[in-house]
């Protein structure tokens, strides 16, 4: 049972890596993505269904080309945000999370209704054929090897912020736009790139959530993925490698609470609090942790 819990905690560490990584881009373009829930819903809905309809192909054909339309329904959905800040000044932060309260309950309707499956109680869509299902490493958890490419995928943003032009142009356009307008950064590209980046991860986050926890698309699935990512980007202070351990925490801390309530049986939710406790003290920071420390001549 322990190993149970370990695994879990592992693959939904997982997961905010991932959502916290969509975070990332976002917020160093200068905006706040609080769509990252309908965005993760998305990518799970259209992961079923497309895995469902690609039952005759392979695997190593059918989850790439699936994964592929998800990120690009995700960046669209980013795409949108940024393009009414570019035409109509509106910003993202807004945006964003409007279009996420408008596309869950459509979505919501759809399971409900056309595309729900034969799974008794639940709504939810068809179950994803086994060949799909990405495979435990430590069962009976539903831990899985896709840890090990988000966690290339972290060093990966790392480097790319650090040692590409582009992504010193998207620190610099975050940071002071008005400079980055003097330096010839064109800020409307920079936005609606780190937008669709944004997006097409957090849809990336519900795809491997259905391949790897779920097999299917259940109403409710995605809720915690895309708040808890941007918490564990906000406690990382936006850098990719410190990514890994607060997804880490995250994971474990919502895992651990969710058991310690299930064998005391609380009468409450025990995780979303400890969920909006974290978020809570990392949005209004009391402390500063950071000291700076001047240097004094000597005389």
């Amino acid at each position: 049972m322990n190993l149970y819990y370990l695994g879990q905690s592992l693959n939904l560490s997982t997961l905010y890596m991932i959502g916290g990584l969509a975070s990332f881009f976002a917020i160093k373009s200068g905006f706040f993505n609080l769509g990252g829930e309908g965005q993760v819903y998305v990518g799970g809905f259209i992961t079923a269904l497309f895995l469902n309809q690609f039952t005759k192909l392979p695997p190593l054909l059918a989850l790439p080309l699936t994964l592929v339309i998800t990120c690009l329904a995700g960046a669209c959905m980013g795409l949108i945000s940024s393009g009414l800040k570019n035409l109509k000044g509106t910003d993202p932060l807004f945006t964003s999370f409007i279009l996420s309260c408008a596309i869950i309950p459509l979505i919501d309707g759809a399971i409900a209704g056309p595309f729900r499956g034969p799974s008794g109680n639940l709504l939810a869509t068809n179950f994803i054929a086994k060949k799909f299902r990405f495979t435990s490493i430590m069962p009976p958890s539903t831990f899985n090897g896709i840890f090990f490419p988000i966690l290339l995928l972290c060093l990966l943003t790392y480097f790319f912020f650090k040692n590409t032009s582009l992504g010193r142009k998207i620190t610099i356009s975050g940071l002071a736009p008005k400079f980055s307008q003097y330096a010839a950064i064109n800020n409307s590209r920079i936005l609606d790139f780190s937008f669709a980046i944004s997006g097409a991860l957090y849809s990336l986050c519900g795809g491997i959530a259905i391949c790897g926890t779920y097999y299917t698309c259940h109403s409710g699935f995605y809720s915690g993925l895309g708040w808890n990512g941007l918490s564990a980007a906000l406690i990382a202070g936006l850098n990719p490698l410190l990514l890994i351990p607060s997804s880490l925490f995250m994971g474990f801390l919502i895992t651990y609470s969710n058991k310690y309530a299930l064998l005391t049986n609380l009468g409450f939710d025990l995780s979303s609090l400890l969920q909006g406790l974290v978020l809570f003290i990392i949005s209004f920071p009391i402390f500063n942790l950071k000291l700076n420390f001047s240097k004094r001549r000597k005389f």
